[in-house]
């Protein structure tokens, strides 16, 4: 079984219908190979950088990982913030809160000879469990083409309806998801997935960034990872998305905060930008230049 892949251009509708009813789907060639090669270059220090201490059971013993990558590559924010992409988690979680917010951002490069990583599911953090409710969604990004050799993300489609507690998945009924360099694998927080084994000859490559729901606390904590004096250099719509802002109003407020500080989005101004009447809501790129300093 494979799962569903649509051109870039796809409409949202049909594109989002084959999410829930899958629980993954791809969209091909969503990002320009500039970007993504410009993306991998900034995150490759950090990948160099990962060290043998840090390597896990479930991380994979051949397997490289970084997190909190707005704060050392900010052309990454074009990626996280692709209008594509903010569309499809809009349709997914805005009907379950009133703004959304990463929960975290990790590259991943998986080199030749990891073996296959044990399926999972991300929303583990959060203990609860809601029929109909997804308190996130994923978005795998090749930064290089994702083949069956090299360690393409394999997705158990339709596991987001199994029960956590007394279901798991299937391994036969395990999809691959093969696609192009620049694509992007979106599946649901409840999707069972895990990475695939390597058996090529050179790393398989990606970024993911997952989105929860505003009143959650986020998986990552981007204040730290990506403190004030960075997220300052990010358009309105980033630092929204960093939880640089409030989720609700009035009285209804969470991380309400009085202060006045640039990096602050106000919840007006979140609104907005949610709703597409801030100019910038079209424009994915960050105000930073590729080596960090305010454009």
């Amino acid at each position: 079984m494979q799962l569903k892949s649509f051109a870039a251009n796809a409409p949202a509708a049909a594109v989002v219908a084959a999410l829930r009813c899958d629980g993954g789907v791809i969209l091909r060639e969503l990002a320009p190979d500039e970007l993504i090669d410009a993306c991998a270059a900034q995150l490759r220090s950090s990948f160099d950088s990962f060290g043998e201490s840090q390597r896990t059971d479930f991380s994979g013993a051949k397997t490289l990982r970084c997190g909190g990558v707005l704060r050392y590559a900010p052309r990454c924010a074009e990626l996280i913030a692709h209008p594509r992409v903010l569309d499809i988690a809009d349709a997914i979680l805005l009907p379950s809160c009133a703004d959304y917010q990463i929960g975290s951002t990790t590259g991943i490069e998986i080199l030749p000879g990891e073996s296959e990583q044990q399926l999972h599911r991300d929303d583990t953090p959060y203990p609860i469990q809601v029929a109909g409710l997804e308190l996130q969604i994923g978005v795998m990004w090749a930064f290089n083409e994702f083949t069956a050799e090299n360690g393409a993300t394999r997705v158990v489609p339709g596991s987001h309806r199994f029960l956590r507690a007394w279901h798991r998945p299937d391994l036969t009924r395990c999809a691959s998801a093969l696609m192009p360099k620049g694509s992007a694998l979106f599946y649901l927080g409840s999707t069972w997935h895990g990475g695939g084994a390597n058996r090529s000859r050179c790393p398989r490559t990606g970024l993911i960034n997952t989105y929860c729901l505003g009143w959650l606390r986020s998986e990552e904590n981007h204040c730290l990872e990506v403190p004030p004096e960075v997220a300052r250099q990010y358009e309105a719509r980033v630092r929204r998305l960093l939880g640089y802002t409030t989720h609700g109003a009035g009285h209804d407020q969470l991380g309400y905060y009085g202060g006045d500080d640039p990096v602050w989005v106000r919840q007006e101004e979140s609104a907005a930008v949610a709703r597409g009447q801030v100019p910038g809501k079209d424009d994915a790129r960050p105000t930073a230049t590729a080596g960090g300093e305010p454009a």
